[in-house]
């Protein structure tokens, strides 16, 4: 009874367990009581249950309702930071608007805001790429192409799109929700594929907004105005309850600009002063209740910062030019717009009317007449034909033009291959060619299938093909007819191949270099000769010379209608010179004809080599150096010397050749004395000019400026020739006394000029610097004192003078003096670099001697993508009577081009607009034009580097006669020069005026400075 109360168990069951068996049961005697504590009784398991219930329900509670916190304020979270996001874009933005935009443009000024409505934005500023005005100034993207691709909707046709492509290089950045650009935001956006994020989210008010730069040359290619978007944020659109994206305040107006009238008017952007910026922006997941986490942030921006409000205002005047079809006079119900019209303002502003036929311009205040030049279909049905408007405000009106009677000719030109005047098979049709009809539109070309449609009166009509030299047309031309109100006429034009004719003739060797092929002149072969057309853009058939020199070339026949002349030009082999003209002309060829005769002299160099080192720079003039016989100074040989300027490194950073004419050789190897001499300047000499700076007697004799690196004691000296008995043509030992001197920004002097600028009777000295920021430079103009032995004091500084857009300069390559306006003033012509493969070429005109902005910029382009300026020259190179530009460029580590810009100068209008680019073997490194050759216009020598860390190199000719740059030159030294030659030259070096006058003709000769390493070098003379 011990155990009586207690749960009782065998000491076996542990064992038995262990074993899979049961345990034997302990079995309660008879008469002993059940034990007290068997367990709980139902009733309070059902309590203990009920009770466990309630608290697990209440902590699932708590816990549900801490997971809808957490997503709701995660989905607050996350909703919030797309909008700061977003939000931040488009006020950084707004705020660098009008930032280096073209405010000085005639007529119609760039505006900050291109276009703005409730949704989108487009923004004109300079800023990619950043920054734009020192390494990359001018670099891609450039200014929106109005006629480049793609066109952002907005500017597209309408009255928000520019008139031009803008100066200055500020580009559009559009801020939108219409990511497929058809004006409207809706389910088509989401339908794109930039939009597959917006349709993952379970979101379905999410759209994308993107922000898309516009701007021309975008990755390089001319007319591609890139507009690639990138996603920035998803946001709810504007709707009910949502806030418009952009509220616009004008200038003094508190009351927001009224969404329901449209976008902001195009004639009133100029007037926005700020822009409250509201992003709406939704979590991508909804709470319990099926709604999403909204956030709308708001900033304000002001937006005129970046746009001086001291600029002369300017008002609008806009209108259509329609089809008054009901003539009434008001474009109403059926009416049209006709576009591509031509609306003048006064004299000076100008435009076209877009496909609507909607035109704008921009002005002043003042009273202007305002014209229009009806298409050649239409007449103009106002009376009068003009209006006289007043404008400041701005002001509207409209011009009524009504058809008139007539119908169009269609023409089609065909190439007919089976020659039966019918086109069919495989025919097709010739695009570009001219067609001229009278009595209606003058003149069409055609189109990419072969057709020109143009609109001519009722009553007897002419329409006459201008057909190319290599084809003939066997159908009428010109084609008369007669055109019925209403009609159109269909005219044929069917073209063949023209039979071919032939240019014959030789390349000789020149020996007695009199310009003919006389007996026993041998042939030169292997001498490419071609037959151009078109100014020498396009070539009609080429040949190489036999082992005899003779060439015969097959051409199509020009002639008739002979408007089309040829011309037969040659390059000359290495090693030679053309004894006669390079290009012979003009030609016309008959069907069958063969032009014979057609010969080109040739004779070789003589070669002079010269020792020097480290070349940099190289000048070429009369130093006057004691040649005469006794004290006759009237003996004097007026024979042209060699100045040398090398980089540091020895004791000879100036080299002097003293010419020994009418001696063999002309000069001694080395600059030793009596026939030479060397100097040292304080740093590496990289530019000189050599001129009569002083008035000590006698006058006419040169002193030298040199350009160096910066140094301890200046960046660059003046150096006064010497005058004294015996040492005569002798600079100083060291630069002049007090005759160094600093440039403001302390950089490194690349190029020196000297030209009368300051109103003196003597030189002042113009100086371009490679400043100490890359991609900056200046000029500065020093003003001679004019004392017997001078001293230059800064006048001006090249910028902030000048007037040069956007007050930046790159750093100075080279610079030429040459009247490009031909108003008998030598103007500066300036090749910078503005980064790494990057520049600009900027024509100053010479306005006079005063001082203040006696150059202003009339002319600045970039170089082009990959261009960065390295030398200039200044030549006519059309022979128009008008001064070209020729600008050497390095596009990468071993690359180059030589760009020719051509003088389309009208006037005061300085332009150089067309350019023509052609490969260089190499980094371009020097460039001189002379008469090189051939007739007596000038040519172009080129020196040129292999690779910017070798010294391989070498020189060409490009001869001129032809009118433009060629596309080869030719190698004066035969493969000689291997080298980089760094420098160029020009003179007649073997002409003396004592002992004995040479007899003439009297040729221009040039001298190359080669760089063969680091310490080595020669001088190169090169005597025709």
């Amino acid at each position: 009874m011990a155990n009586a109360g207690k749960r009782h168990h065998d000491d076996n069951y542990l064992f038995q367990e262990m074993n899979m068996t049961a345990p034997t049961p302990s079995l309660r005697p008879r008469g002993v009581p059940a034990p007290k504590d068997r367990g709980f009784t139902l009733t309070e398991t059902l309590v203990t249950i009920i009770i466990l219930a309630i608290v697990t329900g209440a902590l699932i509670t708590i816990i549900m309702g801490a997971m809808r916190s957490k997503t709701t304020t995660t989905n607050e979270i996350e909703s919030a930071q797309v909008a700061t996001a977003a939000m931040d874009w488009i006020a950084d933005d707004l705020r660098s608007a009008g930032y280096e935009a073209d405010l000085a443009y005639p007529s119609a000024p760039q505006p900050g805001i291109a276009y703005i409505d409730s949704t989108q934005v487009l923004i004109c500023s300079n800023k990619d790429p950043y920054p734009d005005t020192t390494q990359v100034k001018r670099g891609e993207p450039q200014a929106y192409q109005p006629s480049g691709n793609p066109r952002p909707g907005p500017l597209n046709g309408t009255s928000w799109e520019p008139p031009v492509k803008y100066r200055t290089g500020a580009e559009v950045t559009r801020y939108t929700l219409d990511v497929n650009d058809d004006g409207v935001i809706n389910a088509a956006d989401l339908a794109m594929t930039i939009s597959s994020d917006a349709r993952r989210t379970k979101n379905p008010n999410d759209y994308v907004l993107v922000r898309q730069v516009y701007g021309d040359s975008t990755g390089g290619v001319l007319g591609n105005n890139g507009g690639s978007p990138e996603k920035l944020a998803m946001v709810r659109a504007p709707g009910a309850g949502v806030p418009a994206i952009f509220t616009v305040y004008f200038k003094g107006s508190a009351t927001p600009w009224d969404w329901a009238g449209g976008p902001v008017p195009s004639t009133r952007l100029g007037e926005i002063d700020r822009v409250l910026v509201q992003v709406t922006t939704e979590s991508p997941e909804p709470n319990q209740q099926q709604r999403y986490a909204r956030t709308t942030l708001r900033t304000q921006v002001q937006v005129g910062r970046n746009k001086p409000s001291f600029l002369v205002n300017t008002y609008a005047v806009d209108g259509y030019v329609y089809w008054d079809k009901n003539k009434d006079h008001v474009k109403n119900g059926t009416d049209v717009g006709i576009d591509n019209v031509a609306v003048r303002l006064g004299q000076v502003y100008s435009t076209v009317t877009n496909a609507a036929g909607y035109f704008l311009l921009r002005a002043p205040a003042g009273t202007y007449s305002l014209k229009h030049t009806p298409a050649s279909a239409f007449g103009n049905f106002n009376v009068p034909d003009s209006f006289v408007v007043t404008i400041g405000p701005a002001v509207t009106r409209s011009f009524a033009d009504t058809a008139l009677a007539g119908g169009y000719v269609v023409s089609k030109v065909f190439k007919d291959l089976n020659s039966n005047q019918v086109k069919d098979g495989a025919e097709v049709g010739l695009s570009g060619l001219e067609v001229t009809v009278s009595g209606g539109s003058p003149v069409a070309v055609t189109d990419a299938n072969g057709v020109a449609r143009q609109f001519v009166k009722s009553g007897a009509f002419t329409a006459t093909l201008t057909v190319p030299d290599s084809l003939t047309c066997t159908t009428t031309n010109p084609y008369s007819g007669t055109m019925l109100p209403g009609d159109s006429v269909i005219v044929n034009f069917a073209l063949t191949d023209t039979p071919p004719g032939y240019v014959n003739g030789k390349v000789y060797r020149d020996d007695n270099r009199n310009g003919t092929a006389d007996a026993g002149e041998p042939g030169i072969q292997n001498v490419y000769v071609n037959v151009v057309s078109g100014g020498g853009s396009v070539t009609q058939g080429y040949a190489y010379t036999d082992a005899s020199g003779n060439y015969s070339i097959t051409v199509p026949s020009n002639n008739p209608p002979g408007t089309n002349p040829y011309y037969v030009t040659v390059i000359p082999p290495p090693g030679f010179f053309s004894s006669s003209a390079t290009s012979l002309g003009p030609l016309l060829v008959n069907a069958g004809q063969t032009l014979s005769g057609k010969n080109f002299g040739m004779a070789a160099y003589q070669i002079i080599s010269l020792d020097a080192s480290r070349v940099l720079s190289l000048a070429s003039v009369d130093l006057q150096e004691h040649d005469w016989t006794g004290t006759n100074t009237a003996t004097a040989h007026g024979d042209a010397d060699l100045v040398l300027g090398a980089d540091a490194g020895g004791t000879d950073n100036i080299s002097v050749w003293f010419n020994q004419y009418n001696s063999t050789p002309l000069y001694s190897a080395s600059p030793i004395t009596p026939t030479g001499y060397t100097r040292n300047a304080p740093q590496s000499v990289i530019a000189m000019a050599i001129d009569t700076l002083d008035t000590n007697a006698p006058s006419s004799r040169p002193d030298l400026v040199t350009g160096t690196k910066a140094g301890a004691t200046g960046n660059f000296f003046v150096w006064f020739n010497q005058n004294t008995s015996g040492n005569e043509g002798f600079f100083p030992p060291t630069f002049s006394t007090g005759q160094n001197y600093w440039t403001q920004d302390v950089g490194d002097v690349t190029s020196v000029l000297t030209m009368d600028c300051a109103g003196g009777a003597h030189p002042d000295i113009i100086v371009g610097t490679r400043s100490t920021i890359s991609g900056r430079g200046s000029i500065e103009v020093w003003q001679n004192s004019e004392a017997a032995t001078p001293t230059f004091t800064r006048q001006e500084i090249y910028p902030t003078a000048g007037s040069i857009p956007l007050n930046t300069l790159g750093e100075v390559a080279a610079m030429q003096l040459a009247d490009v306006d031909n108003d008998g003033r030598r103007d500066l012509v300036v090749a910078t670099k503005t980064g790494n493969w990057t520049g600009e070429l900027l024509v100053f005109r010479n306005i006079g001697n005063t001082n203040g902005n006696r150059f202003t910029c009339v002319f600045d382009e970039p170089l082009g993508n990959n261009e960065a300026a390295t030398s200039v020259a200044c030549v006519d190179v059309n022979r128009d009577g008008k001064i070209d530009i020729v600008v050497g460029t390095q596009t990468g580590t071993n690359s180059g081009d030589l760009i020719y810009f051509r003088n389309d100068t009208v006037g005061s209008s300085v332009d150089f607009f067309t350019r023509k680019t052609i490969a260089a073997p190499g980094i371009v490194t020097a460039l001189t034009a002379g008469d090189f050759g051939g007739t007596s216009y000038n040519d172009l020598a080129m020196g040129w580097r292999q690779d910017e860390n070798g010294y391989g190199g070498g020189v060409l000719i490009y001869p001129l006669d032809v009118g433009t740059l060629t596309n080869n030159g030719s190698d004066p030294s035969a493969g000689a020069i291997k080298n980089f030659v760094a420098a160029l030259a020009k003179n007649n070096f073997n002409y003396g005026v004592n002992p004995v006058t040479p007899s003439p003709p009297y040729l221009t000769d040039f001298a190359a400075g080669v760089k063969t390493g680091a310490t080595t070098g020669a001088l190169i003379v090169f005597i025709r």
